[in-house]
């Protein structure tokens, strides 16, 4: 009677005495064990290129590994190796979320995962298709096995056609079921100043393709050195080389764009705006009491307060303009102070007591200053009883109005509002809660959140129109795509991430979010709760922070935009007065559109070929 295999494990294991099935069994196991810690290894291993720890050589090395596991084997176990691969580097990428709750990145790699999954187990289609002719292929495995070597030009379409349905995957994962694009593959890059600049034209989704088309370079690289180590004759690292070209000819592309948005950021053609910048660094308190309530209301004033006094001081200065030196600019005053999203943890026209003192110190210092406010704070709207009404998180935008006979009117209404559009699943809302009441019971969360209708930018004057971003919207691309083809003319972010304390959520929010500005071509200022309160350029540099250190040795003022501390700062941003929309702002993901084109080109190659395979296999036969 024969073994099985669950017998053939159990039993003791002797050598000497094996049968060829039982050796067999042993060395398939034994290797598979080692792959998969190689595969979790080299998962864990690529999240260290993400912000956090910014080894940005890992990005393009750690893929490569998986593509060699994956390159001879079925495609149920190409899957399989995706995703152990891809659930290793989403659940270390994502472990800031056990600050909510532990059990979430571990669910978090699972679906993750898949993604990753999906895209391994075209591997070994697309190795064997592209790289193996279809009548060595028929010959059979002795064929297949003694082949010396593929073809460069078929190695090239391979890694053309891996590379792009790489990108694709990113690109569905950035929409789907509400889309989560955080630490995609371009995320590891945002140091890279110059290579970062293809954004403007290729959206993120270039970086991502640029990344991982080196890694499957790689792949045919050592794939190519093994076969010389066993004989076959040296040939030079082609598919490399191309990799390598394009990689550097996106540099070399970048490096140009200092110069001409340059000139596009030049004195004569911008606005200055000057914005106080209010970084409270309060603990996180969505159903704060009137004292936790009280206690933010009071940070935020205090450090309101320092911005205004300040404003006082340089408008005193500006009155005697005369005794300044020639040739040094007189002071200029303050137009605006942020708050960042919902900072005071109740409605700013609720209807409690704390709420009308939120309003009354918000009206007294917009009246002191002349100075306007944007505040995040929740709104109400089609308020149908206690119970039924639409809310939104918002950014009001809170200035003085004067009506006729000289009187003034304090923010009655607010003069600007957005209301944030892609709103958070289970963290915001409850995907399906109408219809499955028991997922909102369950999770807990005791409210759902409207979205808003439209990205619609916020007018701060006549010539300054900022897109607000609320939170985690500064990831979507979309989003800030969408406020700058309604008039944008600069970025504005509030965020909240006092959920994380402690861990680098906050950075790769951050460094997700720092590449808007080069494919907009717009500053973005970025008011946080806890850090990362800061103003970027159009190429993608932090050039100001609320939060500074002097560095002893040379007296240099440096940003440390990483420290949690109450701090409120005034930034100037330059706003441009004759903006052009760049490449990617007035048509989109065109770059993923022919990734699309290339990878079904490769695909209708792989189908060619094997139909030609099972053509060769029916003629053998007869």
């Amino acid at each position: 009677m024969k073994e099985s295999r669950f017998s053939i494990y159990f039993r003791p294991f002797r050598a000497d005495k094996a049968t060829p099935e039982e050796l067999a069994f042993r060395v398939s196991w034994k290797r598979t064990v080692r792959d998969l810690l190689v595969l979790a290894l080299t998962g864990m291993a690529l999240t260290t290129a993400f912000p956090g720890v910014n080894f940005q050589p890992a990005a393009w090395v750690c893929i490569a590994p998986l593509l060699w596991l994956c390159a001879d084997v079925s495609k149920r176990r190409a899957f399989a190796y995706g995703m152990t691969w891809g659930y290793f580097w989403s659940l270390t990428s994502t472990f800031f979320l056990r600050e909510i709750n532990i059990v979430i990145p571990f669910v978090f790699g699972a679906v993750l995962g898949v993604f990753i999954a999906f895209w391994a187990m075209l591997i070994p289609v697309v190795c064997r298709s592209l790289l193996i002719p279809p009548e060595v292929r028929v010959r059979g495995s002795a064929a297949v096995a003694s082949y010396p070597r593929s073809q460069v030009r078929d190695e090239i379409l391979a890694m053309f056609t891996l590379a792009a349905w790489w990108v694709i995957l990113e690109w569905i994962r950035s929409w789907i079921f509400t889309g989560f694009p955080w630490n995609l593959l371009a995320a590891t890059q945002w140091k890279n100043l110059n290579l970062i600049q293809i954004c403007e034209y290729t959206g993120i989704y270039g970086l991502s393709f640029l990344v991982i088309l080196v890694n499957i370079a790689l792949f045919f690289t050592a794939k190519d050195l093994l076969a010389v180590a066993r004989g076959a004759k040296y040939r030079r690292p082609f598919t490399l080389y191309a990799a390598l070209a394009i990689v550097a000819a996106a540099a070399v592309s970048g490096m140009g764009a200092w110069k001409k948005y340059s000139r596009a950021y030049a004195p004569e053609n911008v606005t200055e705006y000057k914005v106080g910048v209010v970084q409270p660094d309060l603990s996180q308190r969505r159903a704060g009491g009137e004292d936790s309530t009280r206690e933010a209301l009071d940070v935020c004033s205090r450090l309101s307060e320092v911005l205004i006094a300040d404003k006082k001081a340089a408008e005193a200065v500006s009155a005697e303009f005369d005794s300044i030196p020639v040739g040094q600019p007189a002071p200029s005053t303050l137009q605006l102070i942020v708050w960042p999203e919902t900072a005071v943890p109740t409605a700013y026209y609720g209807g409690a007591p704390i709420c009308t003192e939120y309003r009354s110190r918000v009206r007294r210092m917009i009246r002191e200053s002349k100075t306007p406010f944007l505040v995040g704070t929740l709104s109400y709207d089609n308020i149908r009883s206690n119970t039924e009404f639409d809310m939104f998180n918002s950014a009001l935008l809170l200035k003085e109005f004067p009506l006729t006979g000289g009187n003034i009117r304090y923010d009655a209404d607010a003069a600007g509002r957005y209301d944030k559009v892609h709103i958070v699943p289970f963290g915001e809302f409850i995907p399906l809660n109408d219809k499955f009441p028991a997922i909102g019971r369950l999770v807990g969360m005791g409210r759902n959140l409207t979205p808003g209708k439209a990205f619609r930018p916020v007018d701060l004057t006549k010539d300054v129109r900022a897109g607000v971003m609320i939170c985690y919207e500064d990831v979507f691309a979309y989003a800030a795509r969408e406020l700058v083809r309604n008039g944008a003319n600069f970025l504005l972010v509030i965020t909240n991430d006092a959920w994380y304390p402690t861990s680098t959520e906050p950075e790769q929010h951050y460094a997700n979010s720092v590449l808007r500005t080069v494919e907009t071509r717009l500053p973005m200022l970025r008011c946080g709760n806890s850090n990362y309160s800061v103003l970027i350029d159009q190429f993608g540099r932090t050039v100001d922070s609320v939060t500074k250190r002097i560095d002893p040795a040379t007296g240099d003022t440096e940003l440390t935009p990483w420290e949690q501390k109450a701090a409120s700062a005034v930034m100037t941003v330059r706003v441009p007065k004759n903006y052009k929309p760049t490449f990617y702002v007035r048509f989109g993901n065109v770059f993923v559109l022919v990734l699309w084109v290339i990878f079904a080109g490769g695909i209708a190659i792989v189908l060619r070929n094997n139909w030609l395979f099972r053509k060769e296999s029916d003629t053998h036969e007869k």
